[in-house]
């Protein structure tokens, strides 16, 4: 009996340390997987003139070593606040969107936070707006992506936003405005009604809609974009709401669809334009 004892022992012992050797060996094998896409991502950035501060790239870095992501494939779009970058997630793509923490305009974040019930800012550091601001819009995206055709947000961390990507098999879907010989009239009755359905059912405002803001997929459009967007009860709502009426009904008229934006404000909150709410358009 104890020698078959000592045998077992000496097979658990033996068995432990091929899986702790097979263990090591694997998680070398996925260290250097990760360096390599670290390595692949830089270079990336460095052809795209992309820069961005050490925190922010060790976020980018770790959702990759966490597998939320698998890679980084490129850039899809760039702008002075923001850069989004197209990611795969197994065979699934996603959008990246990583705010610039030094460009960011964050005195006007500032402002659209600050009247938002949903978020009381103890500071008023930069990164801390602008996490914030992430914030918002990934809870602005989970909520409307229920009720209306947008893209869902599918994680946030610090100044990163990771979402659906919106395109067919990685190539991005077309904007609104670079579309030609489409049924406007009825493109135009999907989106007010789409309005309507964020302001009522969602209680939200998008705040920055117009053609560049509204893709075309599947012969639907999808809303995008929602970082703006503010509840209902938030003071600047109704401001907004009249600007994206504004906005669509200028796009839509150039498409000679028959369309006036009081109407079209009428017809998704029930009400007349307030005159100080249409004033105070100016100041946004």
């Amino acid at each position: 009996m104890p020698i078959a004892k000592n045998i077992d022992d000496e097979l658990y012992e033996l068995n432990k340390l091929l899986s702790e050797k097979e263990e090591f060996q694997l998680d070398r094998e996925y260290q250097k997987e990760i360096l390599e896409k670290e390595r692949k991502f830089l270079e990336d950035l460095k052809t795209a003139n992309e820069v961005f501060d050490k925190r922010t790239l060790m976020t980018l870095f770790s959702l990759l070593a966490g597998k939320h992501l698998t890679e980084y494939i490129g850039i899809v779009n760039s702008g002075k606040e923001a850069v989004v970058f197209k990611a795969r997630k197994g065979k699934f793509y996603r959008a990246v969107k990583v705010y610039r923490v030094a460009t960011c305009d964050f005195k006007t974040m500032s402002k659209y936070i600050q009247g938002d019930p949903r978020f009381h800012l103890r500071k008023s550091s930069r990164r801390q707006i602008i996490h914030a601001w992430v914030e918002k819009e990934f809870r602005n995206l989970r909520r409307a992506s229920e009720i209306i055709n947008a893209p869902k947000a599918r994680l946030r961390r610090e100044n990163v936003l990771v979402m659906d990507f919106v395109g067919y098999r990685g190539i991005p879907a077309p904007k609104l405005k670079d579309m030609q010989d489409l049924d406007w009239e009825k493109y135009f009755k999907i989106i007010k009604e789409s309005m309507k359905k964020l302001y009522e059912e969602g209680e939200l405002v998008h705040g920055d809609l117009s053609e560049y803001n509204i893709l075309v997929k599947d012969d639907e459009p999808v809303f995008i974009d929602f970082s703006q967007s503010v509840i209902t009860q938030h003071p600047l709502a109704h401001p907004l709401l009249i600007r994206d009426c504004i906005n669509i009904c200028n796009f839509f008229r150039r498409k000679r669809v028959d369309c006036n934006y009081k109407d079209l404000y009428k017809y998704i909150t029930g009400k007349e334009i307030d005159p100080i709410d249409e004033a105070m358009i100016k100041q946004l």
